[in-house]
């Protein structure tokens, strides 16, 4: 009866309602009115808190691993001041220009003071490596299997840093000597100009461009 009876009200003659129908009406209207205001507003502002909230997470999180970071700060600079001093002493290693044909009486001495038989030593095209430049000479030594292993461990132990690539070991073309022939690339290296270095990076650079 009471929803027919609001079916049935004329606006016009709200005033003509009791004290009940009255209140009833304004609760409802009151309770309209929240009802917009939270669409309207209240809701509007709960997305923008929630927005908030997703930030002030991600910012918590983007803090943390700053601080992570500048905690690790320290112990990365004495890593680079590591590696850097490494890397200096393997420069002071390297051969300068004056320094390689003496490199090469190094290698004829290994094979001569361990008995064997120096058959070629042929320089082939350098190799830039970034900072280094790679110089590979083909090597070819004949002895017992004993002599060709104290050969490679006296070429690791020489003053300046020569490499062994590309090892095989084979049958000496002699086979009644009972012999071996060890073939490989031994390679040492320069540092290259800082110059020249600086240039080629400014190369690549402007073609990236």
């Amino acid at each position: 009866m009471a929803a027919q009876n609001f079916k049935d009200i004329d606006i016009q003659n709200l005033y003509l309602l009791n004290a009940p129908a009255k209140l009833a009406l304004a609760a409802l209207t009151v309770i309209a009115v929240l009802t917009v205001g939270y669409f309207a507003l209240f809701r509007t502002q709960l997305e923008t808190l929630d927005a908030a909230k997703t930030q002030e997470t991600q910012l918590k999180e983007t803090y943390t691993q700053k601080s992570i970071q500048a905690a690790n700060l320290d112990n990365l600079k004495m890593e680079l001041a590591a590696i850097r001093t490494s890397f200096n002493v393997l420069l002071k290693q390297l051969p300068t220009d004056a320094e390689i044909p003496n490199l090469i009486q190094e290698l004829h001495q290994a094979g001569a003071t361990n008995g064997l038989r120096m058959d070629s030593v042929t320089p082939q095209a350098p190799v830039n490596d970034g900072p280094i430049q790679v110089l590979p000479y083909d090597i070819a030594i004949t002895g017992k299997y004993s002599q060709i292993n104290q050969f490679t461990r006296d070429v690791g132990a020489l003053s300046r840093i020569i490499t062994l690539d590309s090892l095989k070991v084979g049958q000496s073309k002699d086979e009644k000597s009972n012999q071996l022939t060890l073939s490989a690339t031994a390679n040492t290296y320069k540092a290259r100009p800082a110059e020249e270095v600086a240039a080629e990076i400014a190369a690549v650079a402007s073609e990236a461009k």
